[in-house]
């Protein structure tokens, strides 16, 4: 399977142009048609009765959304003929909340490239799910969480955080294209209970030879610890010198994160690479 229809997010933070890039290479490599994706926000609407001066409001308001997000257009098409010339493309504007957005567009898409959540929040989750977290959980494809210095998207080192659940088994089946152009790729398991875990232990054996029949060999890192999972990929990434990361995306109920914390969060905001979710 190759990609054939890229979709990227497009707004104003300072790595929308990166996006852009990455959309681009991706497109030369695989052929495929890049859509850019803006949205207003929620449509602003006059409140029935309130008079002409809120009518007035609403549509100026609506139009200098309408302007920002024309804004988008531009930077997506200046970017990518400086990027990649041959490449089809196109802008969808849509007078709706972005993670509904982006989550429908996404449905006709092979794959989404999306902005990365702010790390430096006060680490309590919201009671609205964020972005990317949205996108990820409703999109039904798979989604790209890009920082805002990202470089590249293929061809490095891929590394795969592997437990052999079922999002883990998704992330491995769509990110296959991309593994099949690595460089390197390295299995990563972390071990929360007893054992001497090595290449030859379940379920990493059984992902190394799937992996062989497709003509990849991959190398295995195994951590056991007892702290959380997702700070810990975190460092093997840094250590590793990993360029992307194929992982799982889980999740639960945010009264539960509230609580337990948790590794998607995690690798979503604190990765210094790209990372690939399937849900």
């Amino acid at each position: 399977m190759d990609y054939r229809t890229i979709l990227v997010e497009l707004g104003s933070d300072a790595g929308c142009a990166a996006r852009i890039r990455m959309a681009a290479d991706l497109a030369s490599c695989f052929g495929a048609h890049v859509i850019g994706a803006s949205a207003t926000g929620l449509r602003i609407d006059p409140v029935r009765g309130a008079g002409d001066d809120a009518a007035r409001y609403a549509e100026l308001a609506r139009r200098r959304l309408l302007g920002q997000v024309a804004s988008h257009g531009e930077l997506l098409g200046n970017t990518l003929a400086d990027t990649a010339p041959g490449i089809t493309f196109s802008h969808h504007v849509v007078e709706e909340e972005t993670g509904w957005v982006l989550a429908q567009e996404a449905r006709v898409a092979d794959i989404v490239l999306l902005a990365q959540p702010d790390a430096t929040g006060s680490g309590v989750p919201s009671l609205a799910a964020e972005v990317a977290e949205y996108v990820m959980l409703n999109a039904g494809r798979p989604v790209i969480v890009l920082p805002a210095e990202v470089r590249r998207l293929h061809g490095g080192h891929v590394v795969i955080a592997w437990d052999g659940q079922r999002e883990a088994a998704r992330a491995v089946a769509d990110a296959m294209p991309l593994l099949l152009r690595a460089r390197q790729v390295t299995i990563l398991a972390v071990w929360g209970r007893p054992g001497t875990p090595d290449a030859n232990s379940e379920p990493v054996a059984g992902l190394r030879h799937y992996l062989q029949r497709h003509g990849i060999v991959a190398a295995v890192r195994t951590e056991q610890t007892s702290l959380p999972v997702g700070p810990v990929i975190c460092d093997v990434l840094g250590e590793l010198g990993a360029d992307f990361l194929v992982a799982g995306g889980y999740g639960h109920s945010r009264m539960r994160e509230l609580v337990m914390g948790g590794t998607t969060r995690t690798l979503m905001r604190q990765t210094k690479v790209p990372v690939l979710f399937s849900h």
